[in-house]
């Protein structure tokens, strides 16, 4: 075991932790015993959840790494790691494919009903009659706002049901465009009034923070949907919720919540959104990928090695 200390700020998957207690001195910030720890820790590792602010890191005067075993480090102070020359790492892009997948699923939920239909069957609802009419998916339109491999990854998936494709961005990727075969959009509510689906799925911190907003959602219109399975600061929560109620929105899926798990009582009941409890990354297949990552960060720091080219998200 190595000699280097290193702190556990959230639950991990058990095989992480495995690796980690073979290879450092692993500690439980809400179990710790041994105060001389404090002036030990050199590097913290958590999940997107972890909680990173000035008066933990003066807790622990000499960490120099942060590893987010996750996209997202929305909950870090930026402005603190970076007064420190904190190296921040992430594991960006290894669950691309499992999370267009959950995308994909959502459009396939909320157009098809298909959660509302599971429960007509079980409430024996089918023996007073039939199910009602839900929308078609092949060929409806998508539009598309996030990263890149994500987008494309989802795009690809929305091909084999015929939609036709755009995307927004701040400029134009004249690559990116040709590559995928999107249309591309400089106004947000100008793409709004050309599809039928958006999707969000922007990673980590963005940004575009509330570009969806009541205007984007009002341009889509009443025969529309929102799936969000990207970074929720990119949508004006209380419109949407607004739009669904009044049913000025056909309806949204959503994997992503300002203030998750915690998430405002009206998505509870809106019969019209289909939810889930952020699952775009867990598989067995993206935590391990995501683990191996963390860990090849981890390796890089305390070996002081270079770290995979155009894996890590570093600051400063």
């Amino acid at each position: 075991m190595s000699a280097f200390d290193l702190l556990k700020l959230t639950p991990l998957p058990t095989h992480l932790m495995n690796e980690l207690q073979a290879c450092y001195q692993v500690h439980d910030h809400g179990h710790l015993s041994d105060p001389t720890v404090l002036g030990r820790v050199t590097a913290m590792i958590g999940s997107s959840e972890m909680v990173v602010d000035a008066k933990l890191l003066a807790t622990y005067p000499k960490v120099q790494l942060i590893c987010v075993v996750g996209e997202s480090y929305e909950n870090i102070d930026l402005d603190a790691v970076k007064a420190k020359q904190i190296v921040v790492r992430s594991t960006p892009g290894v669950a691309n494919e499992d999370v267009a997948d959950l995308a994909l699923g959502l459009v396939l939920s909320v157009i098809r009903k298909i959660p509302l239909a599971d429960r007509f069957v079980r409430n024996s609802d089918w023996v007073e009659g039939a199910y009602s009419l839900s929308r078609k998916v092949t060929g409806a339109r998508m539009g598309l706002i996030g990263s890149q491999a994500l987008m494309q990854a989802i795009g690809k998936r929305a091909q084999g049901f015929d939609m036709s494709l755009a995307y927004f961005d701040q400029s134009e990727d004249l690559v990116f465009s040709k590559q995928t075969g999107m249309r591309y959009f400089s106004d947000l509510t100008e793409m709004a009034k050309a599809i039928d689906v958006l999707v969000l799925c922007a990673q980590g911190q963005h940004a575009w923070s509330q570009v969806v907003n009541a205007f984007v959602i009002d341009a889509l219109g009443a025969n529309a949907y929102v799936i969000n399975v990207g970074d929720p600061n990119l949508l004006e929560q209380g419109a949407l919720i607004k739009a669904l109620q009044q049913k000025k929105l056909a309806g949204a899926g959503m994997d992503v919540f300002l203030g998750e798990p915690k998430i405002a009582p009206e998505w509870r009941v809106l019969p019209n959104a289909v939810l889930t409890p952020h699952i775009g990354a867990s598989t067995e297949g993206a935590q391990k990928a995501m683990s191996n990552l963390a860990l090849t960060h981890l390796k890089a720091f305390f070996e002081h090695s270079e770290a995979p080219s155009g894996r890590p998200n570093l600051l400063p």
